[in-house]
């Protein structure tokens, strides 16, 4: 009777031990949540330029940044082979607040002037930003700890884009009676470049750590447009953003 019981244990523990599943070996799909802080530290514009009837003038000395933010990301990856993933990353579209310095001077020296600096801030705006990668995963699917590396496409556009009420208003006075104000900031293709490592906790829990690096640019775009829809004032600068996103997430292997 004991050799019968052994032996049936040692069949449980074999099935078990052929049963043993990694959250990071081919075929393993994985999904992650988790928190992202974005870091706009290295975000420029170039001086403010504008175009009228009278003219194209450029206003010296102005520029603008776009301050940091948080915000929510679920990642979706798909590990094609123990070491090569494919990954889809979406966040929850943060709402950046663009701050600009100078003096906002549209018809040039002897035209009216308006100090953009003191408007804090001067343009709000919700962007969206998923991102494909292509990752590859050091170690082995059942390794602790596992560092990646990444590269991949990000697509970028901006929604409920706003300015300030007093640059708004400035704006339609030029527009006129019936006019109004156009906002926008255009869509872009961007390179995304990741590294970071996962601490697995078991074969179907692990926790990712990561950072990821962006250089995106865009063009800031406030027209003022008659109650004909003639624009009569453009007004550009291109931005330049380049974020690096700091993201920590828990992850479960289905």
């Amino acid at each position: 009777m004991r050799k019968q019981l052994n032996s049936i244990a040692l069949a449980i523990s074999m099935c078990g031990l052929a049963g043993t599943a990694y959250a990071q070996e081919a075929g393993s799909v994985v999904v992650t949540g988790g928190a992202a802080w974005i870091d706009m530290r290295q975000s420029s514009s170039q001086e403010l330029k504008s175009s009228s009837q009278f003219g194209t003038f450029t206003s010296p000395g102005t520029g603008a940044e776009i301050h940091n933010t948080f915000t929510g990301e679920f990642l979706v990856t798909y590990f094609a082979t123990e070491h090569i993933a494919i990954e889809s990353a979406v966040g929850f579209p943060p709402k950046l607040n663009f701050f600009s310095q100078g003096v906002a001077t549209p018809l040039g020296p002897q035209g009216p002037a308006m100090p953009v600096g003191d408007l804090k801030p001067l343009v709000t705006a919700r962007v969206w930003a998923p991102t494909l990668f292509v990752k590859y995963y050091f170690g082995k699917k059942d390794s602790v700890w596992r560092p990646f590396l990444g590269v991949g496409v990000n697509y970028t556009w901006f929604s409920s884009v706003q300015v300030h009420p007093a640059f708004s208003g400035a704006l339609s006075q030029f527009a006129g009676p019936g006019g109004r104000v156009d906002a926008s900031a255009s869509s872009s293709w961007n390179p995304a470049f990741t590294a970071g490592v996962t601490y697995r906790i078991n074969g179907r829990w692990s926790v990712l750590g990561s950072i990821t690096y962006i250089p995106l640019k865009t063009t800031g775009k406030f027209d003022a447009v008659s109650a004909n829809g003639t624009t009569v004032l453009s007004n550009t600068t291109r931005i330049t953003a380049n974020p690096i996103i700091g993201f920590v997430g828990v992850s479960y292997r289905f």
